[in-house]
């Protein structure tokens, strides 16, 4: 289990070359700039950039060549310690992982209502320029294009002299190729490296338990149902014990996660960490390709588990990719697809997703996944505190629309809160929260949402994501009907021209909003956290007051359960503002 003992780069004194990076959306020279390789570096390429042979518009129908020299850009920009050509030894044996969920000849759903869906899959002809990358440039002594795919017959191995499978089909949509094909091509070009296909279903199943590789006193994040196998109780939920991964994944040297711009219906986004689905061993779980053990307990909890497969199964690099992307995914494969044609990769598999995240138009600390792994020391997810090698994030945004029903915004967790209290203080306006002063009866107090979420169990319901996002208010549960409770918070700003939203969501309550001292008009009924139009924050430079009071209207012994975010018109996090109490100082979940 080789693949388990995480690479530890030592950097210091390493000296990168004079690549172009990116701060605060303005290019500099990495030799211009003061190197910190601690900070990890994201390298990004679009099909307009003007190093290319033969630029195209982002929304443009690519070629395979294009595609290809698209692909390489990327990985070429990327010079930090963590690159391909730095990493890749000529002895490792190297898995290819792209993301398949349909295939064109063998699954219905590929032509749902009459359409092709090449857009659920990653494209072929990028997997084809990665693998074409490690051979010619690196030449490691094997490789391997893995998948557990959709189209694994039940009962026996693949035959494919009866039957035309995803491995020899043409993707017309990918440039007419097939998986066989690019195999083929690629052993023809190179004597020193073997490259093949490994069907993750058929493969030796093999159990992992370590879902703390970087020691930081956590284990599996997942709550499983009663009787799970992976579980420990036949009567209640337990945290999970391990999962069954194919023998390949735990054996070779170095994984390659090759995943899609793509929207999800149950987790907001699905990009690198989660194209691991595919990587769970189908047939211990059930026949045939089936991967449902992991869609367990609320939305929330499929969440935590797949934060669970990133940290029990290391990704050694990322490249996503958007040649073609997807958007507005409804549950099932789904979705309307577009050309993106951006690619984003990097080392630090959590930095390249908070990236895709935000060249998809998301804010990368509205994700709980992000905020997990990087509680969890696998990578990290704050936007400035990384590095972007090649054009502004800002050039290559698109706003990628949300899948149906699913607004996936972590929110404001973190707030001085303060009650139960009968009325209302006097001078509401004028209220300056501070931590362990009165208000009134009760004292303002550090209110963690982050650790009330992560100290709940993820039973079956609520099925919608933003529905799971809520947490309870301290205190709520035991006070009368028509208490009081106050929630605060600054945001700073250097900006003279900010405006944004609130977005409050409250269940068993209702919620009057006090911006700067000034009530805000807000919709009485119903409190739902979701992105709705509502009246715009002016902020002013400097510090804003932001003050959330809480009636409770449930009845005793029934919490009160706030979801709130200060967001731009699309309900992603604003960018320009600093908050106090700090909503990205994490700690490690206490498990109830």
């Amino acid at each position: 289990m080789k693949r388990r003992d995480f690479i530890k780069t030592g950097a210091a004194g390493s000296v990168l070359s004079a690549a172009a990076v990116t701060i605060n959306d303005k290019e500099v020279s990495a030799a211009a700039r003061n190197v910190d390789l601690s900070r990890p570096l994201v390298a990004l390429a679009g099909s307009n950039d003007p190093n290319l042979s033969r630029p195209a518009a982002l929304d443009d129908t690519l070629t395979t060549e294009q595609v290809r020299e698209l692909v390489w850009l990327a990985l070429d920009r990327d010079d930090s310690p963590k690159n391909l050509v730095s990493t890749v030894k000529k002895s490792d044996w190297v898995i290819v992982k792209p993301n398949i969920v349909t295939c064109p000849v063998t699954m219905s759903d590929f032509h749902a209502e009459g359409i092709e869906h090449w857009w659920l899959m990653t494209d072929l002809r990028v997997v084809k320029a990665v693998v074409d990358y490690l051979v010619e440039r690196i030449g490691p002594r094997r490789v391997s294009i893995a998948e557990g795919p959709p189209w694994y017959s039940s009962g026996g191995k693949l035959k494919p002299e009866e039957f035309v499978d995803g491995w020899h089909c043409k993707w017309e949509g990918h440039g007419n190729l097939s998986y066989a094909e690019v195999v083929e091509a690629a052993n023809a070009h190179s004597a020193a490296t073997t490259v093949d296909i490994i069907d993750l279903n058929e493969d030796e199943p093999v159990y992992v338990e370590d879902f703390d590789p970087m020691n930081t006193g956590i284990g599996a994040l997942q709550d499983v149902r009663p009787g799970d196998p992976d579980g420990s109780s036949e009567t209640e939920w337990t945290q999970r014990k391990g999962i069954y991964y194919p023998k390949s994944l735990v054996d070779c040297d170095y994984l390659i996660s090759v995943p899609v711009l793509k929207t999800h219906s149950s987790a907001g986004v699905t990009l690198g960490v989660k194209n691991l689905v595919g990587c769970i061993h189908s047939q211990v779980y059930g026949k045939g390709n089936g991967k449902s053990m992991i869609h367990q307990g609320s939305q929330f909890g499929l969440v935590r588990g797949v934060a669970d497969l990133g940290c029990s199964l290391r990704i050694d690099y990322s490249v996503a990719e958007g040649v073609w992307a997807t958007i507005q995914q409804h549950l099932g494969q789904n979705g309307v697809g577009i050309h993106h044609n951006v690619v984003v990769c990097g080392g630090d598999v959590v930095a390249t997703e908070a990236v895709s995240m935000m060249v998809m138009g998301y804010h990368p600390l509205d994700a709980d996944l992000l905020r997990l792994l990087h509680m969890k020391g696998l990578g990290e997810w704050h936007p400035d505190k990384i590095d972007v090698a090649g054009p502004p994030v800002v050039k290559l945004r698109r706003n990628f629309e949300r899948a149906a029903d699913t607004y996936f915004a972590r929110g404001i967790r973190k707030w001085l809160a303060a009650g139960p209290l009968k009325k209302r203080p006097g001078g509401i306006g004028k209220l300056n929260p501070q931590l362990n002063v009165a208000l009134g009866k009760a004292t303002w107090e550090y209110l963690d949402g982050d650790a009330i979420i992560d100290a709940t169990i993820n039973v079956s319901k609520p099925f919608r994501y933003n529905e799971c996002l809520y947490y309870d208010i301290p205190g709520s549960t035991g006070a009368k009907t028509k208490s009081k409770f106050y929630l605060a918070i600054r945001a700073t700003t250097e900006r003279k021209d900010l405006c944004g939203q609130i977005l409050a969501g409250v269940k068993g309550g209702t919620a009057t909003i006090f911006f700067n001292g000034v009530e805000i008009s807000y919709p009485s009924e119903p409190f739902a956290y979701n992105p709705t139009p509502t009246p715009f924050l002016k902020f002013r430079e400097g510090e804003n007051l932001l003050v959330l009071e809480i009636e409770k209207t449930a009845g005793k012994k029934q919490p009160v359960k706030i979801a709130a975010n200060l967001c731009d018109l699309d309900g992603d996090r604003m960018s320009d503002i600093t908050l106090s109490p700090d909503n990205e100082k994490l700690a490690l979940p206490k498990r109830s």
